[in-house]
């Protein structure tokens, strides 16, 4: 039975998850500083292992970011993903005030998931594409 908590993951636990998917290992200092200025944390762990993972970025007034939504591959299509997502949204609801933005980067072949949540996908009639820089 997998227990989803608000419990931030380990340094070292962020970071197999990102391998997990194939994204860069970040300097562990690096990994639990960004941990650290998360506003919220969402982490799903069974049988003591961290399996699934989503963070709240942002300026906590106006700009409120999804990142790290990451479900280790080998639980996957289990709908993790979206329990991880629904439970920041609803954590985050409570600090939504008109004119606020909710924003994300979803990765390539997950924008359903996003979707399904309320996002809207860019670019479209009104918004341009996002843009990444990777410095």
């Amino acid at each position: 039975m997998a227990t989803l908590s608000n419990t931030p993951p380990t340094a070292s636990e962020f970071n197999a998850l990102r391998c997990s998917c194939g994204w860069p290992q970040i300097d562990p200092s690096r990994a639990a500083q960004a941990l650290d200025n998360s506003l919220l944390h969402v982490t799903l762990r069974e049988g003591g292992k961290t399996i699934a993972m989503g963070r709240v970025v942002g300026d906590g007034v106006m700009y409120f970011y999804l990142q790290d939504i990451v479900v280790a591959p080998d639980h996957r299509g289990k709908g993790h993903g979206r329990t991880i997502v629904d439970r920041l949204m609803t954590d985050l609801a409570p600090l939504l005030r008109p004119g606020c933005t909710v924003g994300l980067m979803a990765a390539h072949g997950v924008e359903p998931l996003y979707e399904a949540a309320g996002f809207t996908a860019r670019p479209n009639d009104t918004l341009g594409a996002g843009m990444t820089l990777f410095p």
